[in-house]
């Protein structure tokens, strides 16, 4: 059958069957998947469709060119959703929704900030941030290791003294180890600042400033030629008065002096007390300061995972154990106790506020139950009991 059709009608490539497809690049037709590879290797040919090339008026409005635009206008829309989903995973931000849910430009993020958002979702720690000018947010310098793949945390360390000092610490690095390294390498800033020099007043000219010390006074001549001469009488010495006064001057040994100091021993100076370190529990609704109590030899990203932190975390290193902390502090378990007895104590007081003729009272001066502000009293009562829950 195949010696019956024109050679128009048959594969380009194999000449012995009939055309099946055509090339939407160069409109070669073929008659398998076979011959179409061999085609495009031999041709050089892409076989994707080049949408610049002429097409006439009157195959506009056929069903060919309608399909041929859609097809065009697809290709475009789905090589955009291809690169945006390849910027997001590469951290790129190319859309920003606002407030009104308007999406608008956004900007790309900085160097490593996305990697270290990664790392802190793995790492189950939530991060409250400040306000974008804050000096908090300002003070945050926590980054991303790539090298080492960790977190680089930038830490609050309050000290037993009250003073607070900003620090950096790696995520696997023990709390304790940290800390000794931030105090170590304060005293070593504060031993090798230079001292302050006094400076000389340049307006004072070196003859000048010899000129006025005091010069010593010489005798006159005249008084040198009054001054009679005083001649003592020589005395012949005797040798017993030479050797009583050298056994009087001569130093008398001391038998403890070649005797070597006693060795200073370990128990002369006792060890200081060791340290409790607190992580600070930000955005309580009540006045004391609460702290979560740390091991010393946990890392950050033992002690932070499932807390939460402003910016990054700030650690109290304090004499105290968690039972006797001083005045304005508070332990986790103490607050959590608290809120539990002040969450009970809503309860009561919402059972009181909504049963039935609770706070109904006779209009005796003209002022009925629609006047009633239940709002205001329980926050009154609210506030009482949160002092109370403080003052405990």
């Amino acid at each position: 059958m195949a010696e019956d059709l024109l050679l128009s009608e048959l594969c380009r490539i194999c000449h012995t069957k009939p055309y099946k497809y055509c090339c939407p690049r160069c409109s070669s037709r073929t008659c398998s998947l076979p011959c179409l590879k061999r085609h495009k290797q031999w041709a050089s040919c892409s076989g994707i469709r080049d949408p610049t090339t002429y097409v006439k008026r009157s195959d506009l409005a056929t069903p060919k060119g309608i399909d041929h635009d859609y097809n065009y206008l697809t290709s475009i829309e789905r090589q955009f959703d291809i690169a945006e989903r390849d910027l997001e995973s590469r951290g790129v931000l190319l859309y920003d929704e606002n407030q009104n849910g308007v999406k608008k430009r956004g900007h790309n993020p900085v160097k490593g900030q996305v990697p270290l958002e990664n790392a802190i979702k793995e790492c189950r720690v939530v991060v409250d941030k400040a306000p974008k000018g804050m000096s908090r947010q300002k003070q945050n310098a926590t980054c991303w290791d790539k090298r080492a793949k960790r977190i680089i945390w930038t830490v609050e360390w309050v000290h037993k003294n009250g003073s607070r000092e900003i620090g950096q610490c790696p995520d696997t690095e023990p709390i304790d180890a940290a800390y000794n390294k931030i105090v170590t390498s304060k005293a070593t800033a504060d031993a090798e600042r230079p001292k302050k020099k006094f400076k000389v007043d340049a307006e004072v000219s070196r003859p000048a400033a010899l000129a006025k010390i005091p010069l010593p006074k010489q005798p006159s001549p005249t008084l040198k030629a009054q001054a009679p001469t005083q001649q003592l009488p020589q005395s012949e010495p005797s040798s017993s008065l030479d050797t009583a006064h050298q056994r009087s001057v001569a130093p008398k040994p001391d038998p403890l002096c070649n005797e070597p100091p006693p060795p200073a021993t370990d128990n002369e100076l006792p060890s200081p007390p060791p340290l409790h370190f607190y992580l600070l529990l930000p955005s309580t609704p009540t006045s004391y300061r609460v702290l979560i109590p740390l091991s010393p030899m946990d890392t950050l990203a033992t002690a932070l995972t499932d807390r939460l932190v402003l910016e990054f975390p700030t650690i109290y290193a304090l004499k105290q154990p968690p039972d006797k902390l001083p005045t304005g502090f508070m332990t986790e378990d103490e607050y959590l106790k608290g809120m539990a007895q002040k969450g009970n104590m809503d309860r009561h007081l919402d059972g009181l506020l909504n049963q039935d003729g609770g706070f109904e009272q006779e209009d005796t001066n003209g002022y009925g139950r629609q006047d009633f502000n239940e709002g205001a009293l329980r926050d009154v009562l609210k506030k009482d009991l949160v002092r109370e829950v403080d003052a405990g």
